[in-house]
């Protein structure tokens, strides 16, 4: 080089070879991993949502995701309000599949989006939002859907139809009874078959309270494609007759709010014992 050439610089780079030969080595400007994830957070910081991926069968698939933006986090805020187990910012905003909490509320997600004024703080960083979120959840979105429009279900589906706050049917000793979905979840043990718990809150009077009072329903595992209504908890609404039966509920409501406190009559039939190990019942006068 001449004299008058410019300064130059030199560029290191570092190897790093995983334990084992469990991966591919690979060249790297840090000669710290740590230092090197700690760059990485601080270059993506301000990104908008940060997509992961995993490569597994083959293919790029989406491990988790993170919103960042303010204004697409008060969008989430917003329409996810008051979701089971779900904090947002103890999650870090992050979220993973499958997406149950959005898919719940993707109708919501919507309406909020279409209702705010086009000239609103935060509108355009939205509508990115909904762009990046529709081809994320459209297996989800579609599979259930599908579900409603053939009143069929796989049983990996199940959580789709049990958003919290629906009102659901099922039956106690045999007595149908609408309910309200609090929660649910998978239950799977060791050596056991998985199967999903629907947490359900009804009216009832216990003798001395009227009020909302808690139960379970357990839908056991089941192979291949089952209907809707068959199973032991299911949405009103998914029901053909749901108008009719609503209808005939709110009647016998009425009846068991006329006839709710104390009343002395005679009575010849079944008493129903709760508090013994099984479910028992004894003859009355």
């Amino acid at each position: 080089m001449g004299d008058n050439a410019g300064p130059y610089s030199v560029t290191k780079l570092y190897r790093h070879d995983c334990p084992y030969e469990s991966c591919p080595r690979r060249w790297s400007k840090f000669s710290d991993l740590v230092e090197e994830q700690e760059h990485l957070e601080s270059n993506i910081s301000a990104d908008p949502i940060i997509h992961r991926h995993i490569y597994s069968d083959r293919k790029w698939m989406t491990d988790s995701f993170t919103v960042q933006n303010a204004a697409m986090r008060a969008h989430l805020q917003v329409a996810l309000a008051n979701y089971q187990d779900i904090d947002l910012e103890l999650d870090n905003w992050t979220f993973r599949p499958p997406y149950q909490p959005i898919v719940h509320r993707w109708d919501r997600l919507n309406t909020l989006y279409e209702d705010a004024n086009d000239e609103s703080a935060g509108k355009e960083s939205v509508e990115q939002l909904m762009a990046f979120l529709r081809p994320i959840l459209a297996p989800s979105v579609e599979a259930l859907a599908r579900t409603k429009r053939t009143g069929k279900i796989v049983f990996e589906d199940v959580w789709q139809i049990f958003p919290p706050g629906e009102l659901a049917m099922t039956t106690f000793y045999g007595v149908e009874a609408v309910c309200r979905v609090t929660k649910y979840e998978r239950s799977e043990s060791f050596g056991e078959s998985p199967s999903w718990v629907i947490n359900l809150e009804y009216v009832d009077w216990n003798g001395e309270r009227c009020g909302y009072t808690d139960t379970k329903v357990t839908i056991r595992y089941f192979k291949g494609l089952r209907h809707v209504v068959s199973l032991p908890v299911y949405p009103l609404a998914i029901n053909a007759s749901a108008s009719q039966i609503k209808a005939r509920i709110v009647e016998r409501g009425r009846k068991f709010e006329s006839l709710r406190g104390y009343h002395f009559q005679t009575c010849i039939g079944t008493q129903i014992l709760l508090q013994s190990k099984g479910v028992e019942g004894r003859p009355v006068i």
